[in-house]
């Protein structure tokens, strides 16, 4: 009986899982953006990430970067001839023309259609066609360590238009579900793409109906205006649903965003609001009551309500599911806070208009006054209107008594910003554009964040005349010499209202056109003359280009009144540039002899090879990089505790060199490449780490587009002298300094101590040791706190282990209770000094073995079953750590019950101890049969180790474990109203639906409940003419051809009795027809040409007048069968005893004189509807074997006749053999099946109690 059980769970999952099988799709979502590798660009971004076009998200889940990887399979066969993609000969193509068709509504399931890319072939398209009511879901199964990605996209091949996968390696997954192709007729592409590695993929798809869907929106959000950290909040939001089904329940989820879209910066809060099912078309108004979190900074925020914002429901599209709100709402104090009894902007008596257009009223003309005023996030702006005169100029400037972030914004009446700064600062009209020009100016104060109080000086002047002069074009030679004459034209204009008196002139040649006084070769000055307003005048300039040029293009930069003696209008434009670059002498093409940095050749190109500059240095040095061969130079500068570096590189023409500043380890935190080739500063003091600490720093040079010299001005302010001296060195005891690079090696399991020492050059010491296993170590060192000394540890990798400063000294680290407890390792102490000068002390000491300790790594109980069952129990354990030399240790698992009380030992066995590390062991599984009388309820499982305690272990509290509650059914309380377990209760439960069979399983549903129904179509087996087959069951008109008109031998007329080949098809009544018009239908006319007028009998031949017919019947007197004066015995009126009574009034006095009450014909009962079963059944079996078609049938309906007759006896009756049973089996042996196979076959229907 349990594996009959078994059986049917197991079918009935099959079934039910089956279907469902195809809907996998992806979800995660995962949105996803990729980090491509490095690529220089033109706008000198060395480390660049590429250029991000964001998908819109599908879900909250974060999208993190992916990671590039080479790994993966061999690459893809070349040619692409040689190639299968998608089961045909070839490449697939890259793109929708050269896409490989998978066909209309593909289903190619878990077997799917194999691929291939790789770095070289990095798509394959296929083209799917759905028709209308279709999703398709696909499936990539990805090769071990490569990346591959899903897309689903139309021809344009935009990945993130319809659906995609790219973070679920290995198995990516896309749906139609949720984008425009669903459930529509159409033609799309699915594109697999080859992020990274290399290899063979298979492509799975499945099409299914489209189901009707929800699909979320939230249409409004209305925000709290004010609010603080930490309060509950209201935000009312309408959610519709836009689709064609009810959804289930969901949950809205609320983000706070600092402007109206979600990313990875926003803060998404962790409550969320509980939603019911939202009919189709319908929308819902929630009021939610929603905490902010007390760490929340102040500032503005948008909130973002999100319908089913992790996904959990299946949408038509997912990707509408969020609403920002129209405003942002205030965290932190605002200007109501400030001003309880209302805000006075500007004296105004109210807040101040947000836009021009509400301040269209200017506070005045030619206005010179102060104003005060208050603007936070939720007002945004503050404006104000001002008139100016002809002639004059208006000047602003703001002031806030907080040092936040604001901009102040200039505008003329068309909206054209004049100026604009976006910190406390100054604005105004004294421009070559707008100085006396007349208007109407507006003064724009813009916030984002917590109020604040502003103070407002604005200045409306006249305009006194000046001067303004301006370099409108320069003219240059496009080739030079060093140290020869240069030539220059150039044109200055005065466009001012003044005469601009005589001035100097003074040019450069910068290496990127930008003028760095500093940096920049000067090419010598002239005089200018004066300059009436208005008026232009050429100048021609001589000069000289420097001796020291390095060979490259250069830049011509002239500025006029480079004295600034002349009171100008604009002191900001003095400077022009030509439009050609002069190229002085020839551009490098290799490095000259290097003499890097005074080294006398080539400088280190790592920390380990460095220069050494010297300490606390303040110099000028040159050197030379090439981007295609020494692409690096490092130098070393030790600078004092309290000092600051800073280094300024400068490029020569057409190179591209950038600085890095670079720890005592080598790693940069400082650099200036984001200032192209103009010239790169980078200083101590702009880090808060190293800003004044001192130590050893490291400054790289390196060519990214470069090939030339360079120069390093390099200043160190400030001398710290330190005159401490270790004298004669004895680090450990061991009678010498402990060396940088390898070190001193102390040997295997040290236990060393002593005093070290750090003065003048020394400021690394190193020890190296090694640990065997099962062996730890602790190390702890120590030292004034007031030196910055660094200890710190790492293994044979350079990995680092632990490390200390001067704010942790003592115990640095102890292996026991770490991932290096007990492990076989070589390690390395290395102590810096960090450029001071001092003692210390440091201990190894080796402590032995760790305790042993082994505990339950996982236990999976049962699931769900039904009592008397075979279960099984799986498990596996952890050795956590410390040797266990192979110990054997018992284990107990036990059954609780929802107490917690033990009901059933169920498994005693034992396990190897045969590992160590926090390394698994003993992975077994065991089967248990679950008692029968167990009761139902809730249990669990309990698996205890080391029950006799045969371990001695560190921790013995948990060698207990306890697995996950599962429900387990007594099965006679499940089968107690069905006793035959077919699923029909036997007394009514309430639903009005009883067995018809009670003590028989059967399934049949539409002429009785519960009855053996061996074609499962719904007919038992009783009234089913056709038992076998599952297109027919019932013949209504009884004319052999059954109901069903597209089933078996189906009649095409079900209510009338017909005929094979009948008027209308099979089952249909005979076309009536007379050819010779005799009145006797040519069927059954034995004289189909009787001339016309002839008399004819009923056998349709003509009539002999001379036979003799007394009685007028149409027949003989010899042959009279038509006459009604004889008289036939009728079935039960006869007189077969010859009594003269008819046979069935004999009936009861027969029955009496033969039978007793308990039998018939001396027969049991039992034996008696077994016969009228058989015979039942051999009516049937004629019925449904004899032919359809009247003779061409007439052989088989003979072999049934022959087969019946022909058939072994049955075995002898068992009470439990139903009469159907019987019936069935004789059907069974007529077709030509052996007796004992008929039976075993109809026990698998009629008893299937037999097969446990």
């Amino acid at each position: 009986m349990q594996n009959a059980r078994r059986t049917a769970i197991c079918l009935t999952l099959l079934f039910l899982i089956a279907p469902m099988m195809p809907l996998a799709s992806a979800s995660n979502p995962e949105s996803e953006l990729k980090i491509e590798p490095e690529q220089p660009t033109f706008d000198h971004i060395e480390e660049s990430i590429k250029s991000i076009d964001a998908p819109p998200l599908k879900s909250l889940e974060f999208l993190t970067p992916k990671s590039t990887s080479t790994s993966g399979r061999a690459a893809c066969p070349s040619p692409s001839t040689l190639q299968s993609d998608g089961g045909s000969s070839g490449d697939a193509g890259g793109d929708a023309n050269s896409s490989r068709s998978l066909g209309t509504n593909p289903n190619s399931g878990t077997t799917g259609v194999q691929g291939c890319v790789d770095a070289t072939d990095t798509d394959d398209w296929y083209t799917v066609t759905t028709t209308a009511g279709k999703d398709v879901d696909v499936e990539l199964v990805v090769p071990s360590g490569a990346d591959f990605d899903l897309y689903l996209v139309d021809s344009s091949g935009y990945e993130y238009d319809y659906d995609w996968s790219e973070y679920n390696d290995p198995l990516e997954k896309v749906s139609t579900t949720g984008t425009s192709f669903s459930g529509v007729a159409s033609t799309f592409y699915i594109n697999v793409r080859a992020y990274s590695g290399d290899g063979q993929y298979t492509l799975r798809t499945w099409t299914n109906n489209t189901p009707p869907r929800p699909d979320l929106v939230i249409t409004s959000v209305i925000e709290p205006a004010t609010a603080q950290a930490g309060d509950t909040v209201s935000v009312e939001y309408v959610v519709e649903n836009i689709y064609n089904t009810t959804s289930d329940p969901f949950e809205v989820q609320f983000i706070l965003s600092t402007d109206q879209s979600y990313d990875q910066f926003d803060t998404l809060l962790s409550e969320s609001q509980s939603e019911a099912a939202l009919a189709e078309n319908t929308s819902r108004t929630t009021v939610a009551s929603v905490t902010l979190p007390s760490s929340l900074s102040d500032g503005s925020y948008y909130w973002i309500v999100w319908a089913d914002g992790y996904n959990n429901l299946t949408e038509y599209n997912d990707t509408n599911n969020n609403l920002a709100s129209d405003q942002a709402m205030l965290v932190g104090d605002s200007c109501q806070d400030y001003n309880p009894n209302g805000e006075n902007d500007a004296g105004l008596g109210a807040d101040a208009p947000n836009n021009e257009s509400a301040a269209s009223t200017p506070l005045g003309t030619n206005v010179t006054a102060t104003y005060t005023g208050c603007i936070d996030g939720r007002e945004g702006s503050d404006v104000f209107a001002f008139d100016v005169p002809v002639n004059h100029i208006i000047e602003a400037q703001l002031t806030m008594d907080q040092s936040v972030f604001f901009t102040l914004r200039l505008t003329t009446s068309n909206d054209d910003t004049v100026d604009y700064v976006g910190t406390q600062g100054f604005v105004t009209t004294k421009t070559d554009d707008y100085d006396g020009v007349e208007d109407t100016y507006f003064l724009n104060i813009s916030r984002s964040g917590t109020a604040v109080n502003w103070t407002l000086d604005v200045w409306t002047n006249y305009s006194a005349p000046s001067a303004n002069l301006i370099v409108s074009d320069v003219s240059a030679p496009t080739t030079g010499v060093a140290g020869s004459n240069l030539v220059i034209d150039v044109v200055v204009n005065n466009t001012g209202s003044l005469l601009a008196p005589a001035s100097t002139m003074s040019a450069w040649l910068s290496v990127d056109g930008a003028l760095s006084l500093d940096w920049d070769l000067p090419l010598g000055n002239t005089s200018g003359p004066s300059i009436d307003a208005n008026q232009s005048d050429v100048v021609q300039f001589s000069g000289t280009i420097p001796a020291n040029a390095q060979g490259g293009n250069y830049s011509v930069v002239v500025m006029v009144d480079s004295e600034e003696l002349i009171d100008e209008r604009n002191e900001l434009d003095n400077e022009g540039m030509a439009e050609d670059e002069l190229l002085v002498d020839q551009k490098a093409t290799a490095c000259p002899a290097q003499d890097d940095g005074g080294s006398g050749g080539d400088a280190g190109g790592d920390e380990n090879t460095a220069y050494l500059l010297g300490e606390d240095i303040s110099m000028t040095i040159t050197g030379c990089v090439d981007e295609n061969g020494d692409t690096d130079d490092w130098y070393e500068v030790v600078v004092s505790p309290g000092l600051n570096l800073t280094v300024t590189l400068v490029n020569s023409p057409d190179q591209d060199a950038d600085v890095y500043l670079r720890d005592s380890a080598g790693e940069w935190f400082e650099r200036g490449y984001l200032a192209g080739s103009n010239d790169e500063t980078i200083s101590t003091a702009d880090d808060a780490t190293y800003a004044g600490a001192g130590g050893t720093y490291f400054i790289s040079v390196e060519a990214y587009l470069s090939l030339g010299v360079y120069s390093l001005v390099i200043e160190t302010e400030g001398v710290d002298p330190n005159s401490f001296n270790c004298g004669q060195q004895n680090d450990l005891g061991i009678g010498q300094d402990a060396p940088a690079g390898n070190g001193i090696n102390l040997g295997q399991n040290p236990s060393v101590g002593g005093e070290g020492c750090f003065s003048g050059a020394d400021d690394i010491d190193i020890y190296a040791f090694s640990m065997n296993e099962n062996e730890n170590f602790d190390l702890i060192f120590d030292a004034d706190t007031s030196l910055p000394f660094t200890v710190t540890i790492q293994d044979a990798g350079g990995n680092l282990v632990a490390s200390a400063d001067n704010t942790s000294y003592g115990m640095v680290f102890q292996t026991l209770g770490t991932a290096y407890e007990g492990q076989t390792k070589d390690y390395t102490v290395i102590i810096d000094a960090a450029g001071a000068s001092g003692l210390y002390n440091l201990s190894i000491n080796t402590v032995g073995a760790a305790p042993a300790d082994v505990a339950v790594s996982s236990l999976v109980c049962p699931s769900d079953h039904t009592s008397g069952e075979e279960v099984q129990i799986s498990w596996e354990l952890v050795s956590l750590r410390g040797p266990a030399n192979g110990a054997t240790i018992t284990l107990h698992l036990d059954l609780l019950d929802e107490s917690g009380s033990e009901v059933d030992r169920m498994v005693t066995t034992s396990a190897i101890v045969s590992t160590q590390g926090n390394l698994t062991f003993g992975a077994d599984s065991e089967f248990y049969s679950t008692p029968d009388e167990t009761t139902t309820g809730n249990y669990t499982c309990r698996l205890t180790i080391d029950v006799n305690d045969d371990l001695d272990e560190g921790d013995e509290t948990n060698n207990v474990h306890i697995g996950d509650v599962f429900f387990i059914q007594n099965e006679e309380e499940l089968w107690a109203n069905d006793v035959d377990r077919d699923g029909f209760n036997t007394t009514d439960s309430g639903d009005g639906i009883v067995d018809d069979c009670p003590t028989t399983f059967g399934e049949s549903t539409i002429d009785r409940n519960g009855c053996a129904d061996i074609d499962e179509d719904g007919v038992s087996n009783l009234n089913d003419l056709w038992a076998l087959d599952p297109t027919q069951a019932l013949d209504t008109d009884g004319d052999s051809f059954g109901d069903n008109p597209l089933g078996t031998d189906g009649d095409q007329c079900p209510d009338v009795p017909g005929v094979a080949g009948g008027e209308g098809g099979d089952g249909c009544p005979a076309a009536v027809v007379d050819a010779d018009g005799d009145g006797v239908v040519d069927a059954d006319d034995d004289c189909p040409d009787t001339p016309d007028g002839a008399t004819v009998g009923a056998d349709g031949c003509e009539i002999d007048d001379s036979v003799d017919d007394s009685d007028n019947d149409g027949n003989d007197g010899d042959a009279d069968t038509g006459d009604d004066n004889i008289t036939t015995p009728v079935d039960g009126t006869d007189d077969d005893s010859g009594d003269g009574t008819a046979d069935n009034s004999d009936d009861a006095s027969d029955l009496n004189d033969v039978q007793s009450d308990s039998e018939i014909f001396g027969m049991s009962p039992l034996i008696v509807y077994a016969v009228v079963g058989l015979i039942v059944a051999g009516l049937l079996s004629v019925l449904l074997l004899r032919g359809r078609g009247g003779q061409a049938d007439a052989s088989a309906f003979a072999a049934q006749e022959k087969a019946y007759g022909a058939a072994p006896a049955l075995a002898a009756h068992d009470p439990t053999i139903t009469a159907e049973q019987l019936a069935y089996e004789q059907q069974l042996v007529a077709s030509g099946y052996p007796a004992d196979y008929a039976r075993s076959y109809a026990d698998q229907h009629f008893r299937p109690w037999l097969k446990n």
